[in-house]
């Protein structure tokens, strides 16, 4: 509803209000106490009942990041208030509920509201692309929600379907590859702002409820769900880390943060041991930091913040990624040979597009005023939260998400 108010009374003079959006959802979420009978959204068919000590973190935290970016913009549209306050919701409401149809419609409402303001942005292949291949994500998540939990149907064909089902719906969802080329494209066609939403929002809570699957609901279904996403986890991996280094530069942050979202659906999902969720959630709190720099324009200013963001993100000790990823390699190098080769492949690729980033030689200009100072200053304290984050990764990954 506040986004609806705010981008019709908005005026662009005022658009950076839009940044109250998340900031209120932050707040409000942070106000609701942590329900431990929450802790599986789709193990049950009881409706809403509560966010867990893990999903309050996750949509704190991500909605302190989309208000930073909201804020770090050279300029802002006021109707994307709407996209950003649906999305939000329906992330909330995926994260608070234990009923599987429930969290497939919420779903269906981000992605179908994410398209059309894409469509409505830059009609094209890419835009309709994202429609085709999202949409499909979220309608096989509502094909496979009236058979969850299996209870009494744990063997047979059903729980390979169901799995097939999810499968399909998370790695739509997560545009891994080969269902990836949708999110590549809007990267390419659309601005950071308007992809913000689904990279902040979506993204962060697809992966951890995709992470509470399996647990008992798919019988022998579950090598099916966890095979699938650990061949496509890494194909996407290696695939967007490749095109980080050979890519274009604008691209080059999107195509990294899609490879390291496969390298979390294929630990998490595809080798479920206990290193690969304290990797994932490491993972997701460095690019969550990172983002409000990097999704900003290269052309208005912060070179050195720029810099610094990226070899946050370079893998090299001790910046947090260096720890996510030595976790999920460690999860991955538990199932077979053939896993660990791809990982490091994946990790080689995103450290030499992050050294390519680095060493820019491009000229940037602080924007003039208070707004410029001020946006500069932001910048080193998310660098500086970044380094706290790789000097203690479990302590503030656990201070975030609970554990």
């Amino acid at each position: 509803m506040l986004g609806i108010l705010a981008s019709a009374f908005l005026r662009p003079r005022t658009s950076r209000l839009l940044a109250v959006i998340p900031l209120a959802g932050a707040g409000l979420t942070l106000l609701v106490a942590p329900s431990p009978t929450a802790s599986v959204p789709l193990g049950g068919l009881v409706g809403i009942v509560g966010l867990d000590r893990a999903g309050q973190g996750l949509l704190v935290y991500s909605a302190l990041s989309m208000t930073l970016v909201l804020l770090l913009q050279p300029s802002l549209d006021v109707s994307a208030g709407r996209t950003i306050g649906v999305v939000g919701a329906a992330a909330t409401i995926v994260m608070a509920s234990n009923d599987p149809l429930v969290s497939a419609l919420a779903l269906t409402a981000a992605v179908g509201t994410l398209v059309l303001r894409w469509i409505g942005l830059l009609p094209g292949r890419a835009t309709l692309a994202a429609g085709r291949v999202a949409g499909t994500g979220t309608a096989a998540l509502v094909a496979a929600s009236p058979f969850l939990p299996l209870t009494g149907f744990t063997t047979g064909d059903r729980p390979v379907v169901v799995a097939a089902l999810l499968a399909t719906g998370v790695a739509a969802l997560l545009a891994v590859y080969p269902l990836g080329g949708w999110a590549a494209g809007i990267l390419g066609s659309l601005k950071p702002i308007d992809v913000a939403p689904w990279m902040l929002l979506l993204v962060p809570v697809v992966l951890i409820i995709a992470e509470r699957i399996p647990g008992g609901v798919l019988g022998s279904g579950i090598p099916v769900f966890e095979h699938v996403l650990l061949v496509v986890g890494l194909g996407s991996a290696v695939w967007g880390g490749v095109w980080a280094v050979g890519g274009p530069r604008a691209m080059r942050y999107g195509r990294v943060f899609m490879a390291d979202i496969g390298l979390c659906v294929a630990a998490v999902e595809g080798a479920p041991v206990s290193p690969a969720v304290s990797g994932a959630l490491i993972l997701l709190v460095t690019h969550l930091t990172v983002a409000p720099i990097l999704l900003r324009s290269e052309d208005a200013g912060m070179l050195w913040p720029r810099r610094a963001a990226w070899a946050l993100l370079s893998g090299v000790p001790p910046s947090p990624s260096f720890w996510g990823r030595l976790l999920l390699l460690e999860a991955l190098a538990a199932g077979n040979v053939g896993s660990t080769i791809a990982a490091v492949v994946a990790m080689t690729a995103i450290f030499i597009a992050a050294v390519m980033a680095c060493s820019t030689r491009k000229r940037f200009t602080l924007a003039p005023g208070w707004h410029g100072r001020l946006a500069d200053l932001t910048a080193w304290v998310l660098v500086a939260i970044g380094i706290a984050i790789g000097l203690a990764p479990q302590s503030l990954s656990g201070f975030v998400f609970g554990h």
